[in-house]
């Protein structure tokens, strides 16, 4: 791969003596590695090399066909890049103290790190994902909804709008849009695409970004701040002007090894010196004065027959849930935070509250892709156990044949996970897998 010779140029400086051996480092592929969902515990990849920083992460020899592997759709296992997996050691400190934490995810989109937050809360708190761009949403819906989880929330707003909310959260993520360094041994088009006008754009993006989320934050708070490049302009000075202007302290209380180098300002992976991409990682603790948001209590209102039926029949833990009906789509949320989500739809523009359950229609109910994917579904719910062609057609939204099973909604496993519904008449089997999730790969 040839890179671009101004970015050698500023690589050369920024290295140092160590510019050869970062050279050598970026020319190696990049490593391949996943993170498993606890809650959807597989023994697929127990005998590959785990990732030191996390508890749930490992690396691959080699990359196999994802898209062929029917697990990978159920949510059992994400493909998250190593180094940004050691967000899990600084979250991880900065929740100890907070039963029920409420967190962002700014950029949220494709989903690897709030899918990681989930995980870590293990259902506690609430998770606010965001992305702005509308097509990155969609994918940033479709992962969250895989993981299982209960206690999120998507919402479509610029950075921006979150002021709007005071200063709400425990912790903010923010994995602010960088040049992309990190990324050119994966995605040519990120090489393709670098300039030094690029790197300035983004310098002026990410302290624009930081800026607004500041308003967001709780006093006391945490602000986990990440790039995937090499740039001082995007990473060091980015920090050293929160602690200056807004008085932030910098947190970076973990202990690094395995190859990270640890820097006043923060963490990084380098690909010469830890098996990763390229990362940067940075934890800081905005000043405790300030005003402090108080939530009004607002009771969900009284659930028809209909949706609290639904509730009991699907999950484990009906009683710890609110059905939220929107036209005839109904929606499960954690009634414990339901004033939280009350108080945020007068704020933000929310896409997916908690997990679609499926719609109501007068007296049918037709559950979703969603519903189908989540952790608390109930064991005893009706399912049928398929091969691996039958599971990889049935995600192809073809016809499949189940003989001898009962008519009914039923549920499509594979390995004992859900991938979805079918409706199973008595001449036919219905695929109720969504078209826009389909694979295409033969």
């Amino acid at each position: 791969m040839k890179w671009p010779a101004e970015f050698l140029t500023r690589m050369q400086s920024y290295f140092g003596n160590d510019y050869d051996t970062f050279l050598e480092g970026l020319s190696k592929p990049a490593p391949v590695s996943i993170r498993m969902n606890e809650r959807k515990a597989i023994r697929q990849f127990e005998n590959c090399k785990s990732i030191p920083w996390s508890r749930s992460g490992f690396y691959l020899e080699e990359r196999p066909s994802f898209t062929l592997d029917p697990l990978f759709h159920a949510g059992c296992y994400y493909v998250q890049e190593a180094g940004s997996q050691f967000l899990e050691q600084l979250f991880l400190h900065a929740i100890k103290e907070k039963e029920e934490p409420i967190v962002l995810d700014l950029c949220a989109a494709p989903g690897g790190k709030s899918t990681h937050l989930l995980s870590l809360m293990n259902g506690s708190g609430l998770l606010v994902s965001n992305e702005v761009i509308s097509s990155r949403n969609k994918v940033l819906q479709q992962n969250i909804a895989k993981w299982g989880f209960a206690n999120s929330i998507v919402t479509q707003n610029d950075s921006s709008d979150f002021s709007k909310a005071g200063e709400l959260f425990d912790v903010i993520v923010v994995d602010a849009p960088c040049s992309g360094e990190g990324l050119f041994r994966r995605d040519p088009n990120a090489a393709n695409e670098w300039s030094e006008t690029a790197v300035t754009a983004c310098s002026v993006r990410q302290h624009e970004i930081l800026d607004n989320i500041h308003l967001a934050l709780k006093p006391g708070g945490y602000l986990i701040y990440s790039t995937c490049t090499f740039e001082t302009a995007e990473n060091e000075r980015q920090v050293e002007r929160l602690i200056s202007e807004y008085e932030y302290e910098i947190c970076n209380h973990i202990n690094a090894d395995h190859g990270i180098k640890k820097s006043e300002a923060g963490y990084h992976f380098y690909p010469h010196t830890t098996k990763s991409e390229g990362f940067f990682i940075s934890m800081l603790k905005k000043p405790s004065a300030g005003h402090h948001i108080r939530i009004k209590e607002d009771k969900p209102k009284n659930s028809d027959r209909q949706s609290t039926a639904v509730l009991a029949e699907y999950f484990q833990n009906a009683d710890e849930l609110v059905s939220i009906v929107k036209d005839d789509r109904l929606y499960t949320f954690p009634k414990k935070h339901y004033s939280l989500f009350a108080y945020l739809m007068k704020k933000l523009f929310i896409r997916q509250t908690g997990i679609f359950a499926g719609n109501q229609k007068e007296k049918n109910f037709i559950p979703s892709e969603e519903l189908a994917l989540a952790i608390d579904l109930k064991k005893e719910i009706a399912s049928v156990e398929v091969d691996l062609e039958t599971a990889l057609n049935y995600l192809r939204c073809e016809n499949i044949s189940l003989p001898g099973v009962a008519t009914g909604w039923t549920l499509i496993k594979y390995q004992t996970f859900s991938l979805g519904w079918v409706k199973v008449l008595d001449r036919r089997v219905n695929n109720y897998f969504p078209k826009e999730w389909r694979i295409l790969n033969k």
